[in-house]
């Protein structure tokens, strides 16, 4: 975990290229929605939590209340292929929150996760932000296995709320992922897609929430 410009890790690896491979190939096609406001601009599709943490999210607002109901907040994994299921089930494991908190130095396992699939295409961007205050930590995965920096969509490690003060670009390649520590510093953004992009920008969003906080 790095502590320049803020706590953030660069993780490279993490899946063998064969999984990350047949990740994306089978990486959801269907039942995404724009998401889009001032700044933004992207696609989401379906979100997975377990039980337990399904059960909490209300607290988090009626936006959560409202995606249990309509099912785009579900443990229901009967939609994806053999091999999103498998990743899913690990990521649910205990093991997994273990280590993100032995590397982040916080109490993950008091928190309440929630895994989305993210597709930006051309045009699509995050100005920006710091990510509100009810997320602990923010793992980002890729699944490009090609993707030229001139194509956009790099995540944006950025020192302060401007765009332009560039501390590294990390292009959605699929050896790669990121985990991102809130604080009010932690400034980052996705870079637009470009015209020149000739697919889209594929990720999976694993978001730890703070119980106790339960501000939307």
């Amino acid at each position: 975990m790095q502590e320049v410009p803020y706590q953030y890790a660069l993780i490279q690896n993490l899946l063998s290229k064969e999984d990350s491979l047949e990740l994306a190939a089978s990486f959801p096609q269907e039942q995404f929605q724009l998401s889009a406001g001032e700044g933004y601009g992207y696609l989401w599709s379906q979100m997975f939590a377990n039980h337990h943490d399904i059960s909490v999210m209300p607290k988090f607002g009626d936006r959560w209340l409202e995606r249990i109901v309509d099912g785009t907040l579900t443990s229901d994994l009967s939609s994806l292929s053999s091999i999103w299921c498998q990743l899913i089930k690990e990521l649910w494991q205990p093991a997994y929150r273990e280590a993100l908190t032995a590397m982040s130095g916080l109490q993950l396992q008091d928190c309440a996760m929630v895994i989305g699939f993210r597709r930006y295409n051309i045009g699509h961007l995050h100005r920006p932000h710091t990510d509100e205050a009810s997320k602990a930590l923010t793992h980002m995965l890729y699944f490009n296995e090609y993707w030229p920096q001139d194509w956009g969509g790099c995540l944006r490690i950025l020192k302060d709320a401007q765009p332009e003060s560039v501390f590294q670009d990390i292009p959605p390649l699929s050896d790669t992922s990121v985990a991102l520590v809130r604080s009010q510093n932690s400034w980052h953004m996705v870079t637009p897609v470009a015209s020149s992009a000739q697919k889209s920008r594929l990720a999976l969003r694993v978001t730890f929430f703070h119980q106790a906080n339960q501000s939307v």
